[in-house]
């Protein structure tokens, strides 16, 4: 059986900013909604931390899988039951460092684990939709780390799937979740109770980088190789 999520609340990396990630799986014959959730100072947000039990699987056991596990530590509701990697020993080790209490040397053998509710992917981009595909096909919920995926058709593809199996599917964008981020998109669009001020937007422009030397190898992290989901498009678009 799938179990429904309703809400899931998430410390970013640095735990200096509370992202709440609100999402409402709905029956099959309306497909998945998805609504934004309060900002943080709404009144209506008594507990930024309260959420449902989830069991939480890892696939992939890299930096980035283990930043993300380190912030489901702060939700005392949220638990990482398993994790699974293509080589047995870096999930063993993974799951030493983490204390997960279940490690595995390939991800089919984790998804059929019963426990484990819903899936965090951080493995190599290239392999977004396939993982996804097992995923979803295993009745999980899944948040894909950003790239969500590498092609237009592979989003609608997934999507596509989530919806038909009534399951919940995100990129995980956390600065999507901000407070400044949330505040501008009121101030664009308004809310339920105002509307925006700034009237139609008919440009946009921003930046963001980073230093990647700084954690990758160069040439031979997979950050610099756009065959495997990496290069700027990927990473930081």
């Amino acid at each position: 059986s799938v179990v429904p999520v309703s809400r899931i609340r998430l410390i970013d990396r640095t735990a200096s900013t509370t992202a709440i990630w609100k999402a409402t799986t709905m029956c099959k014959t309306t497909g998945i909604l998805t609504t934004p959730p309060p900002p943080m100072d709404d009144e209506s947000v008594t507990d930024p931390l309260k959420c449902p039990p989830l069991r939480w699987g890892m696939i992939g056991c890299g930096r980035v899988s283990h930043d993300f596990t380190q912030a489901l530590k702060n939700l005392p509701t949220a638990s990482v039951v398993a994790c699974s990697a293509r080589s047995e020993d870096d999930a063993q080790k993974f799951a030493a460092k983490h204390n997960i209490p279940k490690f595995y040397g390939g991800y089919d053998e984790m998804l059929a684990d019963p426990n484990v509710d819903i899936v965090y992917v951080g493995n190599l981009h290239a392999f977004r939709r396939s993982v996804g595909e097992k995923c979803l096909k295993a009745n999980k919920h899944v948040l894909l780390e950003k790239p969500f995926a590498c092609s237009v058709e592979d989003a609608e593809y997934l999507i596509s799937l989530a919806k038909e199996r009534n399951l919940f599917l995100m990129e995980g964008m956390w600065t999507r979740f901000f407070p400044a981020v949330e505040k501008a998109r009121r101030v664009v669009w308004g809310s339920q109770d105002e509307k925006g001020i700034l009237g139609e937007v008919v440009s946009v422009h921003s930046d963001f980088n980073f230093n990647a030397a700084d954690s990758e190898e160069y040439p031979s992290s997979f950050v610099y190789n756009h065959t495997l989901g990496g290069g700027a498009s990927y990473l930081v678009a």
